[in-house]
């Protein structure tokens, strides 16, 4: 499968990649051990140093780099300016805490022994990454990895190749040593390959359900590590006594961020019924509002879907549902000419059989869901295959706190919707992945904790 960059916007062709062969990914992989064994053994605080110059880096370049998301994979120019802000940030804030973080820890076993638990480097690990955040998903994960002392190979998404170049230059650029991180444009027999090679001592991947089942097959097989973050359906609960202004703020931006290709965008808004009209109505008025269109341009709030094949799927799924009995309550019908869009749209009456239901949705696509009680909240919910995340709006914070012990997800956020942090662990259960990615449980998922008795 050869690494295209296509404008979702023009449908123009911006570059064309071939795949390695299956010679040049195996060298690669030999020059990352040596450059890992070279890279653990200097002191953690020097190995941080390169991240606060990647971080200067970032903020320095981020105009440019944003540029080239938007132009690659279709995310509006405002909100990749932020993601590569947001790297920075991440970089900051692993070279500033990495060093207490893996700081190796003391204890007196039961027995009088005095115990060491240290966090050593696996080796080289191997990421598989998505399109949606070109340079937050792979820096998340870069980050942490190498200042933990392993090495990576960067595998990205065939329609974002040049996104990935750009993080390999960055890196090269704050002095990393070149053979430490290096970016693989391998198709996915070539990754199965390489998950089975005995230099590779984990691999990561984040993407579908689907992919996710069958890299950790492969990691399985050969009893290697494998972290996963894939797909999500995440609910937005919005109980009787919420503030509606709040939740309406934040419900545009948790649904619509990314032109709706996040897997933590809020897909299924469950509506307690007291609050649902109201809630409805204002939703339709402010989904009205949105600006669809040039991606470049200030004042659009959704550009296109990444890729055709997306936006072919997205309207498969909600033309099934809708023939399975549901409503269109909402859906915008002034788009451009050219591109891979979709238009804003709000389905009520959602049928359980259903693709809306069942599926994830990964696109600007709103599921309503009303309720009377919050049992039954909670019940749809957790009705679902995915276990990423969650939020819910309520002013009775003992009623939340309850509500959000009993949802099946790896994070839960009270009146703000979900998003990811540098400082704080994220990942999901059931077909949403397992392992965790940021925080300090990132950064020690790659490392052998080993227990030192003396």
């Amino acid at each position: 499968m050869p690494f295209i960059s296509v404008n979702p916007y023009t449908e123009n062709i911006l570059g064309d990649y071939e795949t390695a062969t299956d010679d040049a990914l195996f060298i690669a992989l030999n020059k990352a051990e040596i450059a890992q064994a070279t890279w653990q053994k200097l002191p953690l605080l020097a190995r941080c140093n390169y991240f606060n110059k990647l971080a200067t880096l970032l903020i320095t370049k981020h105009e440019e780099l944003a540029q080239l998301a938007t132009l690659e994979m279709g995310k509006t120019l405002a909100e990749a300016k932020l993601e590569v802000l947001k790297c920075a940030r991440g970089c900051e804030y692993y070279a500033t805490h990495a060093e207490a973080l893996l700081a190796s820890e003391t204890s007196k076993a039961d027995t009088g022994k005095t115990v060491r638990v240290s966090y050593e480097p696996l080796g080289v690990v191997l990421g598989v990454f998505p399109w949606n955040f070109p340079f937050w998903q792979i820096l998340r994960s870069v980050i942490p990895t190498i200042i933990a002392g392993n090495a990576m190979l960067v595998k990205p998404a065939p329609n974002v190749p040049q996104c990935s170049l750009a993080i390999q230059q960055l890196l090269q650029e704050c002095g990393l040593p070149n053979d430490l991180v290096q970016v693989i444009f391998a198709n996915d027999n070539q990754v199965a390959k390489l998950i089975e090679a005995n230099g590779i001592k984990a691999v990561t991947l984040t993407g579908s359900d689907r992919a996710g089942s069958i890299v950790a097959s492969h990691a399985a097989k050969h009893i290697k590590k494998s972290v996963l973050e894939l797909g999500g359906s995440d609910p937005f609960i919005v109980l009787n006594d919420a503030d509606l202004d709040l939740a309406l703020e934040k419900a545009i931006t948790a649904r619509f961020q990314n032109n709706g290709q996040s897997c933590i965008a809020a897909k299924r808004f469950i509506l307690q019924s007291n609050i649902a009209a109201e809630f409805t109505e204002r939703l339709i008025q402010l989904v009205h509002k949105l600006q669809v269109g040039d991606p470049l341009l200030p004042q659009t709030n959704i550009g296109p879907l990444a890729r055709k094949d997306l936006q072919t799927k997205l309207t498969e799924q909600v033309e099934k549902t809708v023939a399975l009995g549901a409503n269109i309550i909402y859906q915008q019908n002034n788009l451009p000419t050219t591109g891979f869009f979709y238009p804003p749209t709000i389905l009520g009456n959602v049928s359980k059989q259903s693709p809306a239901y069942q599926e994830e949705l990964f696109g600007p696509v709103i599921t309503v869901f009303v309720v009377d009680q919050v049992e039954e909240a909670i019940q749809i919910a957790n009705d679902t295959s995915f276990g990423l995340g969650a939020s819910i709006w309520s002013n009775q914070l003992e009623i939340a706190f309850e509500v959000a012990n009993r949802l099946q997800c790896g994070q839960v956020f009270i009146n703000e919707m979900v998003k990811s942090q540098p400082s704080h662990p994220f990942g999901g259960v059931k077909k949403s992945g397992y392992g965790r990615e940021l925080g300090v449980y990132g950064l020690k998922e790659f490392c052998n904790v080993k227990a030192l008795w003396f």
